[in-house]
């Protein structure tokens, strides 16, 4: 019971310590805090902000997974990628990393139940030969398809939303989890769901060496992003080819939103984007999530300092502006975003030119919940033109 209460117990007190620390802010008349309005105290922030703790607490355990070898290997691994980025001109460049694809050929859909369908197409993305790492992504055979999944309105051509799952996720709940199959049936609009890199059906295993996002291996992390931006502008080229779809917005979710984000950098021609609980330098996340033993940490250390942040510069969507028009960019923050830090969002929000955006008493779990979210974001994709017109 002891070891079910403690964190229990811990994440009370870090909810706690945000109503204070919102508490103490309003009463000096503090505005802001790093660009984040300060939320109003309430047993609600409370909640959210100890919902968040309790989760975020195994993340430190994940790192907690490698071993002294799987450390050494990611540090030789990431100083090679500096040498053989900057060598491609990517550091300078990063939108040369990525090549633009060719439509999916064989489509495949299949029926599923509760009036779901799911896509099947090979990704055909490959490492280049020499880039590091490239070796073992090529033996993550489940990750060469790419699954997606559909919910699609009879008769003729519809709007589409892309919407695109965070960490962990990729598997049908994503259907409720998401909340799209609300923005399918008030709106009219079509929805489709793919599948990230290495995850739900696409995983490879547990190893620390076969993770998407990877606090040890940072390379995954480049060539993971790669990969996911290079398979929904596959996407999307379906969706405009062969569904003929007039319009498709793109909206995601933590990890799924710094796919989103990047993929806005490359491609313009969207309905909208909106990133949901953000998070905008990914190096600092993965640095950030520490291991519990003193010699884990330290070793940790070692392989996330300015190498890791170099290589993600390759695939950070701050490190170009973003192609979609101004009045179509949204954001979604939660004020007491225990795993994505609201800081990310304001940052995002500063990059994108001050667009909309949605501060929620919430955190990472809970500012996508709820009645005001779903009908934002309604609100949002019908402005953008994301809306059967009858």
């Amino acid at each position: 019971m002891a070891a079910v209460a403690s964190p229990l117990v811990a994440a009370g007190v870090a909810g706690a310590r945000e109503v204070v620390r919102a508490d103490t802010a309003r009463r000096r008349g503090v505005t802001t805090r790093a660009g984040v309005p300060v939320p109003k105290p309430s047993m609600g922030l409370w909640m959210a902000a100890s919902v968040d703790a309790l989760l975020a607490t195994p993340m430190p355990l994940l790192s907690s997974l490698g071993s002294a070898d799987d450390y050494a290997a990611a540090a030789i691994e990431l100083e090679a990628a500096v040498r053989y980025y900057g060598d491609a001109g990517w550091l300078d460049a990063p939108q040369l990393r990525h090549r633009r694809p060719k439509p999916p050929n064989n489509v495949q859909i299949s029926a599923l139940s509760s009036g779901m369908e799911i896509a099947r197409f090979d990704s055909g993305w490959r490492p280049d030969p020499g880039e590091p790492g490239s070796t073992r992504w090529r033996t993550f055979r489940a990750n060469e398809r790419v699954p997606v999944r559909l919910l699609r309105h009879p008769g003729a051509p519809r709007p589409w939303l892309v919407a695109v799952h965070g960490q962990g996720m990729g598997r049908p709940s994503d259907i409720n989890m998401l909340r799209v199959r609300h923005l399918h049936e008030k709106l009219g609009i079509n929805i489709a769901l793919p599948v990230l890199p290495l995850h739900g059906p696409r995983s490879c295993g547990f190893s620390p060496s076969g993770q998407f996002a990877s606090n040890i291996f940072a390379v995954n992390n480049v060539l993971g992003l790669t990969q996911a931006v290079w398979d929904i502008r596959r996407l999307l080229q379906w969706l405009r080819d062969d569904q003929r779809a007039p319009s498709i917005g793109l909206l995601g979710v933590s990890l799924g939103s710094y796919v989103a984000n990047l993929l806005s950098t490359l491609e313009g021609n969207l309905a909208c984007v909106v990133a949901v609980v953000p998070t905008s330098d990914l190096a600092a996340s993965m640095r950030e999530a520490e291991p519990v033993t003193s010699a884990k940490r330290r070793w940790h250390r070692e392989v996330h300092d300015h190498r890791s942040t170099l290589v993600h510069q390759v695939v950070s969507p701050l490190a170009r502006p973003c192609l979609v028009p101004h009045r179509r960019r949204h954001i979604v923050a939660g004020q007491v975003d225990r795993i994505a830090p609201p800081r990310g969002a304001a940052e995002l929000w500063r990059h994108w030119e001050e667009p909309s955006i949605a501060w929620c008493p919430r955190g990472h779990v809970t500012a996508w919940r709820g009645a005001a979210y779903d009908d934002h974001v309604a609100s949002v994709l019908s402005s953008a033109g994301l809306r059967h017109q009858s």
